[in-house]
């Protein structure tokens, strides 16, 4: 871990609260698009690795809720009681998924632009579908960042949606394109962004009495997705839900002065290299986005020991205090985390509501989670055959939704807030 990761702040609206360096970035950028009063913003990076998390979930873990969050799913389906000796497979034909079990195939009405990525998602080894806890200080990686299965695609950015829980005056709404009309896929039904101001006063006002909850994840752990058929086709139960927890910080003025001594290791550093590299020091040598690099330049200038020794201590002795005050515990810097099980518990009926709120958004996380703890079954029932599905799939799947930009980050735009949003509210 970079010895300034533990102390970075993510810009999230009640969504983890860590002690911080505050040193922003500003990045060009090449695209835009519009969710009410939320822009997207397409920034450009120059590897895809910036903007893709390839990781696994730790749930109920404190590393994990305020460095990654977001949402992750790793449920396996298991088949209702009249199927469990029937034998299940896939196919993949005429641009459709097609399911056998038993005698019978079936046709589920699952479109190519959700099965593709759902495919990649289970056929890889990582958990975790989207976070937007990427780094926001050094311009490293795109605050939001995907699992690559839905990077760039439509059901990427419906996922993206669905962990703006606590953002209720956005989560209704529908992301536009350049002539402002809701980007939709042939298959989804058509639909007019409506805030429905009862579902938005019962979610808002659920979420307000969340125990001061300060981060939550979108997930299926201990869900039991159960699958089974009728003359309709293949039918789920279980659904994914919000799991809630909160931070405390016990000693804030603690925490202030953590982060006013971690500022000012690197500035020690920055200001001793300069000495000790002379005309060798770039600003490219910048211990906050790159001390590894920066060491092994100064490493090269070992003669400096005799010729800079102030220098060179000083700059050692702000290194292992960073190293000292990264491995600080939660204990020692004064944070409490906590797993809000009730409260948790309690949302999970609200996921009808959610859904009735944004029907394609919801419909289509509820479809992830569910397709993919069924492929998971599939693929531990039979390997062989899950293998050769998914060179079918990635073989001949062609795209039936228009093609989109996920999100890099995301900002009010408060002109529209105010001039838009207020003006219809006093109407």
């Amino acid at each position: 871990m970079n010895p300034s990761n533990r102390f970075s702040t993510p810009h999230r609206t009640t969504k983890g609260i860590y002690l911080t360096v505050l040193i922003f970035y500003s990045s060009f950028i090449y695209g835009q698009s519009a969710l009410n009063i939320l822009d997207l913003y397409h920034e450009s990076f120059a590897e895809t690795t910036a903007r893709i998390i390839t990781k696994n979930a730790r749930i109920g873990t404190y590393d994990y809720h305020m460095n990654v969050a977001g949402i992750f799913f790793q449920a396996v389906a298991s088949p209702a009681e009249n199927l469990k000796d029937k034998n299940i497979s896939l196919d993949f034909a005429y641009n459709r998924l097609l399911v056998r079990i038993g005698t019978k195939t079936f046709y589920p009405d699952l479109p190519v632009w959700q099965l593709l990525p759902i495919v990649r998602y289970v056929d890889s080894p990582y958990s975790v579908v989207f976070s937007q806890l990427g780094d926001t200080t050094h311009n490293q990686e795109a605050r939001c960042r995907f699992h690559p299965a839905f990077l760039d695609n439509l059901l990427g950015l419906r996922l993206f949606q669905a962990d703006l829980l606590n953002l209720t005056d956005i989560l209704w709404d529908i992301p536009i394109d350049a002539g402002r009309r809701p980007i939709l896929a042939p298959t989804e039904q058509p639909f007019t962004p409506y805030r429905d101001s009862i579902l938005h006063r019962m979610i808002y006002e659920k979420l307000a009495n969340g125990n001061g909850f300060t981060s939550f994840v979108l997930t299926d752990k201990n869900v039991n997705f159960v699958f089974d058929t009728d003359d309709s086709g293949l039918l789920f139960s279980g659904q994914p839900y919000y799991y809630f927890t909160k931070t405390i910080l016990s000693y804030p003025e603690k925490i202030q002065k953590l982060q006013r001594e971690l500022h000012d290791c690197y500035n020690d550093i920055d200001n001793y290299a300069k000495i000790i590299l002379k005309d060798d020091y770039t600003p490219a040598l910048n211990s906050r986005t790159g001390l590894a690099d920066l060491l092994q330049v100064l490493s090269k200038h070992k003669e400096e020991k005799v010729f800079n020794p102030y220098a060179w201590h000083n700059t050692l002795k702000a290194v292992f205090r960073i190293d000292s005050l990264n491995r600080l515990t939660n204990e020692d810097i004064g944070i409490e985390f906590q797993v809000l099980d009730d409260y948790s518990e309690s949302f999970k009926p609200f996921w009808t509501i959610l859904k009735k709120f944004n029907p394609l958004v919801f419909s289509a996380v509820e479809n992830t989670a569910q397709w993919s703890a069924f492929f998971r079954y599939v693929r531990e029932a039979d390997p062989n055959n899950w293998t050769q599905f998914v060179q079918k799939v990635e073989s001949n799947a062609a795209s039936d939704a228009p093609a989109v930009q996920t999100p890099t980050s995301t900002d009010y735009n408060y002109f529209r807030y105010v001039f838009e949003v207020k003006e219809k509210r006093k109407r």
